[in-house]
């Protein structure tokens, strides 16, 4: 009889906690509030719109959508997430579609895990 295993696939989100409170902290908390609701839309937005450049096989419009992931992340201090959304775009450059494919599919699993842990530090910080 033969066992078959079962790998699920998770990801650490990394939020860099200690940088995002010394961001916050040197603004006023409506300001805090607002730039951070606003960061926080625009990657979702983004991350969506990389979904949709990745199905209609977009490599040009995938690569630059991911550099401003890669950008928003790096302002939440969203680590992990900033360092894939740049592999994602090295993949784009380089055509390759199936590193593209899992490296996109880890993406996605960094970025649900890095947007809970923000929204759990929002309550805490602003």
């Amino acid at each position: 009889m033969s066992q078959v295993a079962k790998l699920i696939m998770s990801e650490q989100a990394v939020v860099d906690q200690d940088e995002l409170a010394r961001v916050f902290i040197r603004m006023n908390p409506d300001e805090a509030e607002e730039t951070f609701l606003g960061l926080v839309k625009s990657l979702t937005d983004h991350l969506a719109m990389g979904e949709h450049h990745l199905n209609a096989d977009n490599l040009a419009e995938l690569a630059d959508t991911m550099s401003l992931v890669e950008l928003i992340a790096g302002r939440l201090c969203m680590t992990a997430l900033s360092q894939v959304a740049g592999d994602v775009v090295s993949c784009c450059d380089r055509g390759d579609r199936v590193a593209l494919s899992a490296t996109h599919a880890r993406l996605i699993r960094v970025g649900e895990g890095a947007l809970r842990e923000i929204w759990d530090l929002k309550r805490t910080y602003i």
